[in-house]
């Protein structure tokens, strides 16, 4: 190591030619990385979807889900599957363990399917295997609104989605909320009657006449001549004078006996936005792609071409994935030259300006030398990475203080600049090297986070180890070599002298070293009375920080089958109390017309609804727990509706903190015990916003087919489900194209609306063989019977799902265990299995992960120590900083009033641990440097604590100060010339700041205080027994 440093010295020129060269390409690198809101990882999770179009949820469950989950069971690597069926449609979700291998993964997914695919009927469409991976999360959704017709509404959104999409780094703009186009042949019952002629026969022609033929070609010998039979229609009044019926010069034409026009389907949703009809547009990036360039361009290329729009659309941006990355990026920035300043305005009281210069160059020298390493290594600069880089800027000059300091002092006792900071950083090579292999060894172990967090949280402390590595190299190499070619700088001040015991430092040692016993026991009185203070004043524990939220979510959820008109009118109601209220600025409203978008948006079967309302600026307004809370009352009154009011997730954890499953092996059972264990959390009290998916029976119309009737007339099933389908959803009669449309446009046969009705149902007409024409009721009996709108099953068990939030003041643990001491005291049907998930499983998880790389961090420091110091007793020494540390955690939390967090508190003590060791190993090397010199422990320790309580504080004060401002929620933009406290992005760093603060500031009391007392000791100790040896 000290021949590495000489030689830096020995080519000075060319370390600071590195040095620049290391400034301006991770400068360059800083603005060259990608940047986007997650990392690119692999999610194990696919999803298997079945539709056959009119089927019951039985049969779904039946018919179509039950073969693939046969199939896919025994897949290696499964670690979950989850089937949800309903009327015309299954899914099946399939999570495969983390870290196994996707491309694996999908296919034996793709083997599977396939061999289940003979068992479902042949009729199905599917099944199709279709894999989630981050480019399905939109970065941008373009919202369009307005009084302007439908057609002309969608005419203007698929334009725009095809302009958005020409854009570099986008990779979809898809449009949704609009209606597919569709042509329908309404049919008039009475024309056809009058012709004699059936629907079969109406649908018989049309289907013969739009077909494509491949009639092939001729080979003359000379050359080939291609054959073409036109045989598809691609106009509307080519459809219309298809030939029915001709009866010599007499032809009956579709047109003559149907109404044929060009509309959309069946409205199975609606959207607006603040009352107005909407259109949005989901735009999702390509991987690598940058998300703030890919926004903004997005962005012109709407403004661009809404200029020749009517006036009336309005356009709005919302989920703007790119605004949180602004904020991050600011937020980095700002804290970076946050931290020179006051690393400038600390050492400069301390040591002078040249000092101070050179301990503030480790901080941009570390960092952009640090990025220049993980762009290096195809990081892309994402949440988790930004998060690193804030964690770790407080961190990035201890070495470098310690080194300057001594280098300063040596200068002061006459030794040239040069060899001054050489010899400085040579004497301080391995403890400073100690120290910083035991930060690192604090992060190591959550390279190994398992789980899909851990793919995540992996770029954490890959980030943090490159750019600590690079702290390293600055404060031993180019800090150093720097400081020797500056000239100038103010003197520091004198050194104290060794046996001077008139200062505070030296008087506070003698006190200490003199009582050990009673040092040791006021400092062990101490850390009780914290933690005793912190049990009882304490704020509770949660998963990550609340912030305050910029948005909220409101869901409406209505039992029966309601339909999508029913179901809008009930949203409506519901967004008419939320618009105009005071601290919104805008309300998203859209209204779920079917079970199987429900499902495929994750959601609950009974919600008919999703209302997104967006805040004002945090500053103009009330917290948004306040407005959510109004919100909430002013909903409170709709009778027979549930409305769930939800702050938009400030980080990771499931949607809602309260999940409670329950499985059984009977249906009347499963929907038993969820409605007794909702009764439960109800009386409890404590949970808000409660919602049950157990599927509540809709009606449903049977129709019994008489197979001995039927046969009778020569009707089969295929023929009376044509007929009843003509008064449903039509029948399909293949498709066109037409010039107007990018895809092919479905044509339907069905009865006009308003013949379209259940009284029509009894009176419908089947033709039979001979052209008779059969009353339905002679075939078939029409009764009325219940029916489930949605199965779910978990792991083939029918299972249902309770969630909640929490009321305010309540804790997760707590209520969980109160819910749980009720549930086993009623006595549950026998085959009833109840679990509970949601936040408490993140958080176990957590946890338990965290404890174990907690251990394996300690180990590691430990080892670490031990190969440096050769001592147990002297690495157990300096360990104990890290138990008196936490105690300071509590300290900070307690006196901030914040609750622990355990991902933010969590992870704040892990690289606390690492921190507050670096000033003990400091202390005792200098202690052993002069116990090596000949001095007795006594005054080894006490040179120790008056040498080194500059440099200590001098590193502990740093940073300190720095987190001061995160602390106390403060937010300082250098760049827009501002400063404002209770920022939304400054509440998420202080449960994190707050704890390594106060974790510093109780170890740095430690490390001088109570370190040379229990050295001195220990030193007398070992005196004591070597003389007692000599003389026996």
């Amino acid at each position: 190591m000290n021949a590495i440093i000489a030689a830096g010295f020995s080519r000075a020129r060319t370390i600071v030619m590195v040095l620049i060269g290391l400034l301006l390409s991770g400068a360059m690198a800083y603005v060259a990385m990608p940047k986007e809101s997650m990392p690119e990882v692999d999610i194990p999770i696919f999803i298997v979807n079945v539709t056959y179009s009119g089927v019951s949820a039985e049969d779904s469950a039946t018919l179509l889900a039950e073969p693939i989950e046969r199939q896919v069971n025994a897949l290696n690597g499964l670690r979950s599957m989850r089937t949800v069926a309903s009327e015309g449609f299954a899914t099946v979700t399939l999570e495969f363990q983390p870290g196994f291998d996707q491309d694996q993964a999908l296919q034996s997914v793709k083997d599977a399917v396939d061999d289940a695919a003979p068992d479902i009927p042949p009729e199905a469409d599917g099944p199709f295997v279709r894999e989630i991976d981050m480019a399905t999360f939109p970065i941008l959704t373009v919202a369009l609104s307005g009084p302007v017709p439908e057609r002309e509404l969608i005419r203007l959104g698929r334009a725009l989605s095809d302009r958005i999409e020409t854009v570099g780094g986008v990779l979809q703009a898809d449009l949704t909320g609009e209606r597919e186009d569709q042509l329908e042949i309404l049919i008039d019952p009475l024309a056809l009657e009058t012709y004699g002629i059936s629907p079969d026969q109406l649908s018989q022609a049309i289907r013969a006449n739009n077909q494509l033929i491949a009639a092939g070609s001729f080979d003359t010998g000379a050359g080939r001549i291609g054959v073409s039979i036109p045989g598809t229609v691609v106009q509307l009044d080519q459809i219309m004078s298809i030939p029915v019926l001709v009866d010599g010069a007499t032809v009956l034409r579709v047109q003559d006996v149907a109404e044929v026009r060009q509309t959309f389907k069946d409205p199975v949703s609606f959207a607006r936005i603040d009352g107005q009809p909407a259109l949005a547009i989901d735009v999702r990036k390509s991987a690598g792609a940058n998300i703030i360039d890919t926004v903004e361009a997005v962005r012109a290329v709407v403004d661009e071409t809404r200029a020749d729009w009517p006036e009336q659309v309005a356009v709005v941006f919302m989920n703007d994935q790119s605004k949180e990355m602004r904020n991050l990026l600011s937020d980095l920035q700002n804290n970076v030259i946050a931290a020179v300043v006051l690393v400038m305005l600390v050492t400069v009281l301390f040591l002078g300006v040249r000092a101070s210069f050179l301990v503030a160059l480790a901080i941009p020298g570390s960092f952009l030398s640090g990025i220049l390493i993980i762009w290096a290594l195809g990081f892309t600069m994402n949440v988790i990475v930004l998060f690193a880089l804030i964690l770790v800027v407080g961190m990035l000059v201890d070495g470098a203080i310690v080194v300057v300091e001594l280098g300063e002092r040596l200068i002061a006792d006459g030794q040239p600049k040069a060899r001054a900071y050489m010899l400085a950083a040579q004497r301080m090579a391995w403890p400073i090297t100690t120290s910083t292999l035991t930060t690192l060894a604090v992060f190591f172990p959550l390279l190994f986070w398992p789980g899909l967090a851990g793919q995540f949280m992996f770029y954490l402390p890959a980030t943090m180890i490159a750019v600590l590595l690079m702290s390293l190299a600055m404060a031993l190499v180019f800090v150093p070599v720097v400081g020797g070619a500056l000239g100038g700088g103010d003197p520091p001040p004198p050194d104290p002298d060794a046996d001077d015991r008139s200062g505070l430092m030296a008087r506070l040692s003698i006190w200490t070293i003199a009582r050990p016993g009673v040092t040791l026991g006021l400092s062990i009185l101490s850390v009780l009375v914290i933690i005793y203070a912190y049990a009882q004043f304490n704020r509770g524990v949660e998963f990550f920080p609340e912030t305050d939220a910029e948005r909220a979510q409101v869901q409406v959820t209505a039992n029966g089958n309601l339909s999508v008109q029913e179901s809008d009118r009930l949203v409506r109601l519901i967004e008419r109390r939320i618009l105009g209220f005071d601290g919104v600025e805008r309300v998203y409203a859209r209204t779920i017309g079917s079970v199987e978008q429900r499902v495929r948006s994750s959601l609950p079967s009974d919600v008919i609804g999703q209302i997104q309302v967006e805040f004002t600026d945090w500053r103009g307004r009330d917290p948004s727990s306040v407005v959510i809370e109004r919100m909430r009352e002013a909903t409170a009154e709709v009778p027979g509706l549930g409305i769930q009011i939800e702050a938009a997730a400030s980080g990771p954890g499931a949607a809602r903190p309260v999940q409670i499953e329950i499985s059984a092996t009977s249906r009347p059972v499963l929907q038993q015990v969820a409605q007794e264990v909702e009764r439960l959390m109800r009386a409890q009290g404590r949970f808000v916003d409660i919602a049950n998916d157990t599927p509540r029976p809709n009606p449903e119309i049977r129709l019994q087919v008489d197979r001995e009737e039927s046969a009778r007339y020569g009707i089969d099933m295929n023929t009376i489900g044509t007929a009843v389908q003509l008064l449903t959803t039509g029948v399909n009669l293949g498709t066109y194209l037409p010039d107007f449309a990018v895809d092919e446009v479905d044509i339907a046969l069905r009865y006009p609306p308003e013949q379209r009705n259940l009284e029509n149902l009894s009176a419908l007409r089947v033709v039979g063989p001979t052209g008779a024409q059969v009353p339905i009721t002679n075939v078939v009996e029409i009764l009325p019977a219940p029916a489930p709108a949605a199965i779910t099953r978990i792991a083939a068990r029918e299972t249902q799902t309770l969630t909640a939030d929490l009321a305010p003041g309540a804790t997760l643990q707590a209520e969980l265990a109160a819910i749980q001491a009720a549930i086993d005291r009623v006595e549950l049907p026998d085959g009833v299995e109840i679990s509970f998930g949601g936040e408490i499983e993140d958080q176990q998880e957590a946890m338990t992960f965290l404890m174990g790389a907690f251990v394996a961090a300690i180990f590691l420091m430990f080892t670490i120590l031990l190969i440096q110091m050769n001592s147990f007793y002297q690495a157990f020494l300096v360990l104990t900083a890290i138990v008196f540390s936490i105690s300071g955690v509590f300290l900070g939390l307690m006196i901030r009033q914040e609750a622990f967090s355990i991902v933010m508190s969590g992870i704040g003590i892990m690289a606390l641990a690492g921190v507050v060791v670096n000033n003990n190993i400091v202390l005792i090397d200098a202690y052993n440097e002069y116990r090596g010199d000949g001095d007795d422990p006594d005054r080894a320790a006490r040179r120790a604590a008056a040498e080194r309580v500059r440099p200590v504080l001098l590193t502990a004060g740093t940073t300190v100060i720095g987190l001061i401002p995160m602390v106390l929620g403060m937010t300082v933009d250098f760049t827009g010339r501002d400063l404002f406290f209770g920022a939304p992005s400054g509440q998420f760093w202080i449960q994190l700041s707050t704890g390594i603060a106060g974790g510093l500031v109780v170890a740095t009391a430690v490390t001088l205080v109570l370190t040379p007392t229990l050295l001195a000791w220990d030193g007398r100790r070992r005196l004591a027994r070597a003389a007692r040896r000599s003389v026996a």
